[in-house]
């Protein structure tokens, strides 16, 4: 059997990159409310790590149709469990060290190197040469910079060429680790970029664009030097924070994107894409990943431009879970979030028009 975990804590365990960090409480809550999240893609007979089985049983009840027939687990059953291979949602040092002392066989872990890389490939710094890579020949259809900046005086550099700009430290998720700085940085976003550097190493620096849409293509690398396509996810996002997915079927999706984004153009980055992560990843990683892409306004000419990476996410992303459940009898166009209110709660919502039904959470 094939153990998953939900680990959203995996983006801030990348940037401090040690076996054993202090979780915050905002992640721990969400592993805890949400980690029966992997039955949904997991296969029959597959287990989910999770915190308390008692509590994923009733947070899990709404959704049992959607399901496989997985097992629960806790930490302290791993050790008696045969596991084949364990597919996490991020790999990082610190979930590995959480298996190893729970027992799971050293074997069937990736060593350093392989953790390096995903730790190596998943900063930020790395859209600049992708970015370079996607636009080659389009240039006047697409738009996208990216620069990284070792010093706060790069950054006021940067802000001082461009009106508004978003400062992103190079690990990081969830909008949690990015500025918008119109003109100059005041202190206290100085403060945070001093902070960010002396704790990250550099941050990066790129144009606050007219967004019209975002929209992302999900990936899955076979670790053997082939790379291909899954489909597309439209999301929405509320200053720089994941808010919700639509579930669709390929082609209700193309039809949304195709009102901001010329397909043809969309297909020709895609193929680019396939190549340039093959190359790049090689047999280095295996799994899931994600290319966050948008639809921008021009605001000189008005025309609409296709930014074709704002983040590489390497790692299973909603967009991959909204996948997942385009293969569940929904049979209609659905939104999927998460919300908090006492606690956090993963929704399905039906959309009717203009109208949203809440039927699963």
């Amino acid at each position: 059997m094939d153990l998953h975990i939900f680990n959203p804590e995996h983006d801030i365990a990348l940037s401090y990159d040690v076996p054993h960090i202090s979780v915050p409480h905002a992640a721990q809550e969400l592993r805890m409310n949400l980690g029966f999240l992997p039955a949904l893609w997991a296969a029959d007979g597959d287990c989910v790590l999770v915190e308390d089985i008692k509590f994923a049983l009733k947070s899990a009840a709404p959704f049992k149709k959607l399901m496989a027939d997985v097992l629960f687990v806790e930490k302290k059953d791993l050790a008696e469990l045969p596991i084949d291979g364990v597919k996490p949602w991020g790999w990082d040092k610190r979930i590995r060290a959480e298996l190893l002392e729970s027992g799971v066989d050293e074997r069937i872990l990736p060593v350093d190197k392989e953790l390096q890389f995903v730790r190596t490939i998943s900063d930020r710094c790395h859209t600049t040469n992708v970015l370079a890579e996607l636009r080659r020949g389009i240039e006047g259809r697409t738009c996208g910079e990216a620069f990284r900046c070792n010093s706060t005086g790069e950054v006021e550099d940067v802000c001082a060429a461009h009106r508004s700009v978003v400062v992103k430290c190079p690990w990081s998720s969830s909008g949690r680790g990015l500025r918008y700085v119109d003109g100059k940085m005041d202190d206290a976003k100085r403060a945070w970029v001093e902070k960010s550097i002396m704790r990250q190493g550099h941050v990066m620096v790129e144009p606050h664009y007219n967004k019209v849409c975002d929209f992302a293509v999900e990936f899955v690398s076979d670790g053997k030097g082939r790379v291909e396509s899954r489909g597309l996810s439209v999301f929405h996002t509320s200053n720089g924070k994941y808010t919700g997915n639509v579930i669709a079927s390929e082609e209700e999706k193309r039809m949304r994107i195709s009102r901001y984004v010329d397909l043809e153009l969309l297909d020709r980055v895609v193929d680019r894409m396939e190549k340039l992560f093959s190359d790049m990843l090689g047999s280095e990683y295996k799994g899931p990943f994600g290319v966050d892409m948008m639809a921008v306004a021009d605001v000189v000419t008005g025309r609409l431009l296709l930014h074709p990476c704002v983040e590489m996410n390497m790692r299973r992303t909603m967009g991959h879970v909204a996948l997942a459940l385009t293969q569940k009898p929904l049979q209609f166009a659905s939104m999927m979030s998460i919300m908090h209110k006492v606690n956090y709660q993963f929704r399905i919502e039906r959309i009717e028009g203009k109208f949203v039904n809440v039927i699963f959470r």
